[in-house]
Formats: C-alpha cells, sequence, structure tokens
C-alpha cells in the first residue's frame, strides 16, 4: 500500500507569482499520493479568486477559505485539524504559500521517516531571492544550524526545525493537537512540533536542501545570518536601539510551560520532570545551557544571554510591583 502524505498549505493574500510556483513543484513531486488542505486566513476576495483559478479541476487540493483572521500559528492548527478526519493518512507536511518544493522532496522525507523509524524528519533548504536566485546553497550553514546537536532544553532554547521543510509520522498528532493557547503569537507551529516529537521519538536531519524558501519582504518568518551567536545578538540589540522589553523570556518560558503540561498531564508521573534541575524554566541554570550550547556547537549561546538579561529584568520588575502593591498602597 502506498503511503498517503496530508499536506497543509497556509495562506494570506499569497504573491500569486509565487504562490504559482509553490503549487507547481507540489504537482510535480515524484511522490504522488498526496492531498493538500489550502487553509485560507481571510485573505481578500481577488486572492481567494486567484487561489481558486491556480488551482482549477485538481483534485488533490481541498480549500477552506475563511471569514476571521486566526494568524499563522492557528492557522496551521485548523489545517492539522482538517488533515486529521481522514484517517488514510499516514504522515503529515507543512507548506508555506511563497516556496519551491524540489521534486523529491516527499519522497526522499518519507523513505528517510521509514527507513530510519523516525517520527520527524526535517531538511536543509536553499535561500532563494525574489526572483529565484540563490542567497545561499544552505539555510543551516548561513544560519549556523546544528540541527544533529539538539536536545530538548537546547531545541527549547532556539528551533532548528523549519515547518516547510518537515515530515512527521500521523501517530505524533495526539501530543501535538490542541496547539498550546497564546494570547499574542510568539512561537511558531513548527517550535511547538518539534519539541513534542523531540520527546516522543527519533528526529532525523537531511542535511540536503530540498525546500528552496524564498525570503522577500513579505515574509512571516525568514533568516538571520549567524542567527544566535553573541555577536549577531548584540547587533541585533543595536540596531533595535538598545530597547529591552523582556518578550523573548516571556516566550520561552511559556513554550517551555506547555511543553512541560501538556507531558505531565498526557503521561502522568512516570514521565520525568524537566524542571528538576531548573534548566527549562530560563532562570539562572541557563548558563548551564549557555555552555552546553556552546560545548556542542548548537549556536544558541547569544539568545542565552538574552533570555538571562531579559529574566534578570522581569524579576526585577516583578519585585519593584510587589513592592508598590504591598508596601506603598497599603
Amino acid at each position: 500500500m502506498i503511503e498517503k502524505v496530508g499536506i497543509i498549505l497556509a495562506t494570506y493574500n499569497p504573491p500569486i507569482e509565487f504562490f504559482q510556483k509553490q503549487i507547481d513543484s507540489l504537482q510535480n513531486q515524484t511522490w504522488q499520493n498526496w492531498i493538500c488542505h489550502i487553509v485560507d486566513d481571510c485573505s481578500a476576495p481577488e486572492s481567494q479568486a486567484a487561489i481558486k483559478k491556480i488551482i482549477g479541476d485538481d483534485s488533490r487540493f481541498i480549500c477552506h477559505f475563511h471569514d476571521r483572521n486566526l494568524k499563522h500559528y492557528y492557522n496551521f492548527e485548523r489545517g492539522l485539524q482538517y488533515c486529521a478526519q481522514d484517517t488514510t493518512i499516514t504522515a503529515f507536511s507543512f507548506c508555506d504559500q511563497d516556496d519551491i518544493w524540489e521534486a523529491d522532496k516527499l519522497e526522499i522525507s518519507l523513505k528517510k521517516l521509514r527507513s530510519e523509524q523516525a517520527i520527524l524528519v526535517h531538511s536543509d533548504l536553499q535561500l532563494i531571492d525574489s526572483h529565484d536566485q540563490t542567497i545561499h546553497l544552505s539555510t543551516w550553514d548561513f544560519e549556523g544550524r546544528k540541527p544533529e546537536a539538539a536536545t530538548i532544553e537546547l531545541l527549547l532554547l532556539r528551533n532548528v526545525v523549519t515547518g516547510c521543510s518537515l515530515l512527521f509520522c500521523s501517530s505524533l498528532l495526539p501530543k501535538i493537537l490542541p496547539f498550546p493557547y497564546q494570547d499574542d503569537v510568539g512561537w511558531h507551529h513548527d517550535w511547538w512540533v518539534a519539541v513534542v516529537a523531540m520527546q516522543m521519538g527519533k528526529i532525523i536531519h537531511i542535511r540536503q536542501p530540498l525546500i528552496r524558501y524564498r525570503l522577500h519582504n513579505s515574509n512571516t518568518v525568514g533568516a538571520i545570518q549567524n542567527a544566535g551567536k553573541i555577536n549577531n545578538e548584540l547587533l541585533l540589540w543595536i540596531a533595535k536601539k538598545y530597547r529591552i522589553r523582556g518578550k523573548s523570556y516571556l516566550i520561552h518560558s511559556k513554550l517551555s510551560q506547555a511543553f512541560y503540561h501538556r507531558f505531565t498531564e498526557k503521561l502522568g508521573s512516570e514521565w520525568f520532570n524537566p524542571f528538576d534541575d531548573q534548566r527549562l524554566d530560563f532562570g539562572l541554570g541557563i548558563l548551564q545551557l549557555l555552555y552546553k550550547s556552546w560545548q556542542k556547537g548548537y549556536g544558541a549561546e547569544g539568545i542565552a544571554v538574552r533570555i538571562l538579561i531579559f529574566k534578570i529584568i522581569f524579576d526585577i520588575q516583578q519585585i519593584q510591583k510587589y513592592l508598590f502593591k504591598n508596601l506603598f498602597q497599603d
């Protein structure tokens, strides 16, 4: 029996030229047993009409047009919920609206998933510009990623799994869904799926670009050279005119808490408590993660320093609020 892959393609007013190329690359896949749910996040009527026109009569595409904009995180979640209704699907893949898939993307990923008995596979990506010209042959080299060094703790510190490159087993769905609630989206869908997969089984890293990942002005998420390194974090801080809001610490902390609660609820007391050593609450124990990242060449040392600084500032602010409330208002 040939396995069936479910593809979730999230759209929001897609640039039509890029969207056409993405659809073409799906139709040209060497692995042909797939179904694609196009989940549109309240695009303008003319964009929805263009999507329908490009899809034409290809029955492998199922369009879902919504009148409420949920943003990308929740849009991918409802796409998974649509796919989950089809019990013949054995593996799932996310798809952006403006990239180009290599023709053997699904075939290589699926064969690797099964031959390695993994629960998730993901690949490197080639960076291209708006004119399909190559910016860099490897996103992993460009950003300084070393996914082979990932652990749950390091993955919670820095995500090295890009959503459009991954493929995961349907057995992962009950652990992924529903997505943890976010009142203001801080982490993306691929980060959540990656940490869940890391806990539940084996992740395989394919050092071959199977996606041509497009960088342009409308990217929800892009690529940053040497992301996560201390010198790069310093340059970003300078570019932001030394502003400190502490949002990064809160995002990491809330993601860690969501991860912890999901698995203590699902698996009970037999599952290890990730907060036993106080690393995943991103307090002072983050210094251990900083050293581990440096030792393994994971490239998250700058993120660790940034979060530690924000954590200290956040704690000071909380103390100030407490003192003001309990000393000065009485």
